[in-house]
């Protein structure tokens, strides 16, 4: 596969560009910084988006595929999202 020419510059202004519309947590993140007394918590509050969401007719959770805009494929992915409409600001 060919690596892009894109610089990380450019990638960075695409970022800015991006509709922000999704929230990402790592789920090592999540067991190392929330406090074991807080996970209860924590998942109440994800299983009341998710009931939510259902009582409304869509999906509780969807699953995505995330991509890390400082991988070297990054510019590869936004082209490919930008080719089906899924970049930028959505109005």
């Amino acid at each position: 596969m060919q690596q892009s020419n894109t610089s990380p510059e450019q990638v960075k202004q695409w970022a800015e560009e991006m509709d922000k519309k999704f929230l990402v947590l790592k789920n090592d993140d999540i067991d190392q910084f929330i406090h074991p007394m807080r996970m209860g918590e924590f998942n109440r509050l994800l299983s009341g988006i998710d009931m939510n969401r259902r009582a409304l007719g869509k999906a509780g959770q969807n699953d995505y595929l995330v991509i890390n805009l400082d991988e070297p494929y990054a510019s590869e992915v936004i082209e490919i999202m930008k080719r089906h409409g899924h970049w930028g600001k959505q109005e």
